[in-house]
């Protein structure tokens, strides 16, 4: 009899226990554990307080590096990330107060979370060095009917161009490449780009850059003409990556170049990504790193 109360306790125990901890999973923001599906990098953010009949995000924009509140700085929410958050958002906040805060009403969903500040004070545009962005980190969040989540947005002075400059191919040619980026167990990365340099040394701005990659992981990466290219793979748009950060060389360590002939397309080239173990040092996007 004894014995069968021990283990009758013991399982009580076990089950107030794994209550415990779905609540606590409920209420510390962690919808990744439950399998939801987020683009590489990204990292679950957010806590619950009620939102007394409105359902959005609410939070607090600061600079990293000081704490500083950052006001006149605008909230972009994205459904995904299959933009690389560079295009329109679905949801944009008013500027934000001389505390740094910001609140608005969207419904429920899971959402890419970005904060920015252009020193033009525009609300939309390219951004550049000088400019405020949270894109060094891809903060995504989960908004529940009813409750309003609070997520803390850290910015960083942007000191580097974006890759996307005026060497890029913009338009669809008759010469490129197709392929594919995958990550270290061989699954497609959706959301990022392949980039082309007419040397080895990489590690500098590209001189093209790809179409973003889809569900599959599939990219298009369009050239104005045949050559010698060395193909790598990110998923952010500017500086060098950061620690952990999913990137890849086509070839390995040992970048391997890839031969276009005029109106052709080489096909079927496939780029590992793995997380980046380099120490990130900020605006050396313009330099070796």
């Amino acid at each position: 009899m004894l014995m069968q109360s021990l283990r009758l306790g013991w399982r009580l125990g076990l089950i107030v226990c794994l209550i415990a901890s779905l609540s606590a999973c409920q209420a510390g923001m962690s919808p990744e554990m439950s399998g939801e599906v987020s683009a590489p990098g990204a990292q679950w953010v957010g806590t619950y307080v009620d939102g007394q009949g409105v359902t959005g995000i609410r939070g607090h924009v600061l600079v990293k590096s000081s704490g500083a509140a950052l006001s006149d700085g605008y909230v972009n929410i994205y459904p995904d990330a299959v933009t690389n958050l560079l295009g329109p958002s679905k949801f944009m906040s008013t500027p934000t107060d001389a505390d740094g805060n910001f609140q608005l009403a969207v419904p429920p969903g899971i959402y890419y979370v970005v904060a920015r500040k252009r020193l033009s004070g525009q609300p939309t545009g390219p951004l550049s060095p000088g400019d405020y962005y949270s894109e060094h980190q891809r903060l995504v969040t989960k908004v529940e009917a009813g409750k309003l989540v609070v997520v803390d947005l850290p910015v960083v002075e942007m000191t580097a161009p974006m890759f996307f400059n005026s060497r890029q191919t913009d338009q669809q040619t008759t010469t490129g490449i197709k392929g594919s980026l995958v990550d270290q167990d061989g699954k497609p990365v959706r959301g990022g780009f392949a980039m082309a340099y007419l040397s080895p040394e990489m590690k500098r701005l590209p001189d093209y850059i790809s179409t973003l990659s889809d569900e599959q992981g599939q990219f298009t990466l369009y050239l104005p003409e045949g050559g010698t290219y060395y193909l790598g793979a990110r998923i952010q748009a500017w500086d060098m990556p950061t620690h952990g950060e999913p990137y890849g060389t086509y070839g390995g360590e040992t970048p391997e170049p890839v031969e276009v002939t005029s109106n052709s397309f080489v096909e079927k080239v496939q780029i590992q990504m793995i997380p980046f173990q380099g120490t990130y040092q900020p605006g050396k996007s313009r330099r070796p790193f």
